[in-house]
């Protein structure tokens, strides 16, 4: 017999997905509304339970979350929004945007912080999830859970903690859809993570334990949530491309820069773009520097790396050709002041959001093998792949002069992603879905 090649089969399996996918997003109305007219008149009812304001969308999960929901809320359905507020600031609107907000409090010094990581050792949950499972957030859950939703999206395998509480209200009501929107295989990640850390021995420790639990807590919510969404289709393989995951992929809000190019008047300048909060992103930060700093600084070619990064990993390192911006609101100037945008994560899956800033400013990419993710891109048409870190910061030194290859790199990208990431479509097919589920569960329901 004749076994397919791996091209034949990613091809097939890229195929499925996309079928289910539009099926999701073409269903007619009969379908969706089956024998049930009285949802027709009414919009569902949707509880999205996420872990903090994602206003402003200063990250990529936040981003991601923000404009998820806020599509779910123009296909249809009425959304209210439970989430930690992130500052002090209470001048945002409850019912801002057509969405209804309603915000958990943070303490003075937070609810959230290395105390509860400590705390989280003792717990059967990851640090991920024990850090939101606070007194606040419990109550203010409670409080919503006594209303009537038609489904409830968990948002984050850091808000795993309500998985009880939605057990509970599935007792009260047979039919609420529960919905879990992955970011990432947490559990596929965090074991990486803890592989590659290179620090304090106890620490890397701990790191493996909390993987096993992020793992055995992702595993649960894919097997007993009524519909699971993906962000990409590596993370929708490794939850099983079962009947009920969907793929959806972030769309892009941003500018899209018609036209750019770039010459020899532009800097000779590589930028790294994204927060460096989470202990993965540091770790893949200082390896690229580590490998890049030196060999830019003799090539005279600057490295900005613009987004959050602790101070403390800022003092310890004393780079020479690497500068840090911070958090830069306006990223336009950002853009147009670079040769080369870098996707240096080894550590760490998901969908880099990052990528499509790049893409849609008009800034060519680098990248380390795996990087690219969840793109419709191939190497070496559309972006450049290395396969380690040392190789990355070698082919960017070589490619930094070369402002025709640059910008062959950049039009081929945006011209492969253009009409591709719209998010209306993301929310038309998670509306869809949900309601199709709904359907499903009030018709099991209604059968003698």
């Amino acid at each position: 017999m004749v076994r397919p090649s791996s091209d034949e089969v990613a091809i097939a399996r890229r195929g499925l997905i996309a079928a289910q996918s539009e099926r999701f997003l073409s269903a007619d109305s009969t379908e969706l509304m089956g024998d049930f007219t009285e949802i027709g008149r009414r919009a569902l009812q949707c509880l999205w339970l996420t872990r903090m304001d994602p206003v402003p969308s200063d990250a990529g999960d936040l981003t991601y979350s923000f404009h998820l929901l806020s599509s779910l809320r123009d296909a249809g359905a009425q959304v209210t929004v439970l989430a930690m507020r992130r500052t002090g600031d209470s001048a945002r609107s409850a019912n801002e945007g057509g969405i209804e907000w309603v915000f958990v409090p943070l303490k003075k010094g937070g609810d959230i912080g290395g105390r509860l990581a400590v705390q989280s050792l003792f717990s059967r949950l990851p640090n991920v999830a024990t850090q939101y499972n606070t007194a606040s957030f419990r109550r203010a859950l409670r409080a919503q859970m006594a209303k009537d939703w038609d489904t409830i999206v968990i948002d984050h395998l850091g808000m795993g903690w309500v998985w009880s509480a939605v057990e509970a209200y599935r007792v009260r009501k047979s039919d609420i859809v529960s919905v879990f929107i992955a970011h990432q295989c947490e559990g596929e990640v965090r074991r990486g993570m803890a592989s590659n850390f290179r620090g304090n021995i106890v620490r890397k420790i701990g790191l493996g334990i909390d993987a096993v639990k992020a793992g055995r807590l992702e595993r649960k919510l894919v097997r007993q949530s009524d519909l699971v969404s993906a962000i990409t289709e590596e993370d929708l393989h490794c939850f099983g491309a079962l009947d009920k995951t969907i793929l959806l992929t972030p769309g892009y809000a941003g500018l899209r820069v018609a036209c750019c190019k770039i010459n020899n008047t532009t800097p000779r300048r590589a930028l790294i773009l994204g927060n460096a909060i989470w202990l993965a992103k540091q770790m893949n930060l200082i390896e690229f520097i580590t490998a890049a700093d030196e060999l830019f600084h003799e090539r005279q070619i600057e490295l900005w790396v613009v987004g959050k990064v602790p101070n403390r990993f800022q003092a310890r390192n004393r780079f020479r050709a690497t500068r840090f911006l911070g958090y830069v609101k306006d990223l336009g100037p950002i853009f147009r002041g670079v040769r080369i945008g870098i996707v240096a994560e080894r550590t760490g899956g998901g969908f880099k959001l990052k990528t499509l800033d790049y893409i849609f400013n008009r800034v060519p990419i680098a990248a380390i093998r795996g990087g690219i993710a969840g793109l419709p891109l191939t190497p070496g048409l559309h972006y450049l792949s290395f396969e380690s870190m040392w190789e990355l910061a070698r082919g960017v030194a070589a490619v930094i002069d070369d402002t025709e290859r640059l910008n062959s790199l950049q039009q081929t990208a945006y011209e492969k992603c253009n009409t591709a990431f719209d998010w209306s479509d993301r929310g038309r097919t998670l509306c869809n879905a949900i309601q199709q589920a709904v359907n499903r569960q009030r018709a099991a329901r209604a059968s003698p």
